[in-house]
C-alpha cells in the first residue's frame, strides 16, 4: 500500500485571526507564521505547524480575489492537500 505523505492542506477562511483564535481550541502548534500577502493571487496566507504537517489558511485580501470565485463555485473550503517537493 502506498503510504501518502503531505506537506500542507490549504483552508480558505474569512479571516485568518478569527481562524487562528478557533483552530486554536481544537488543536496545537509548533509555530505560526505570520499571515503574508500574496499579491499575485491576491490573498494572505498563514502557515500552521503541526507535528508532521502544515495547515495553510488562505484568506481573500481583496473583494476580487480569484479564491472568492472558487469557493462560491465549489462551495469548498479545502483547495489543496500538497506532498513533499521533490528536488
Amino acid at each position: 500500500m502506498l503510504a501518502l505523505k503531505l506537506h500542507h492542506i490549504g483552508i480558505v477562511v474569512q479571516n485568518i485571526n478569527e481562524s487562528l483564535g478557533e483552530i486554536s481550541n481544537f488543536l496545537s502548534f509548533e509555530s505560526t507564521s505570520l499571515p503574508t500577502l500574496v499579491g499575485s493571487q491576491k490573498v494572505n496566507i498563514c502557515f500552521l505547524k503541526t507535528n508532521s504537517v502544515y495547515i495553510e489558511l488562505i484568506e481573500p485580501a481583496e473583494p476580487d480575489s480569484p479564491i472568492i470565485s472558487f469557493v462560491k463555485e465549489t462551495k469548498c473550503n479545502l483547495i489543496e492537500l500538497v506532498g513533499p517537493k521533490n528536488n
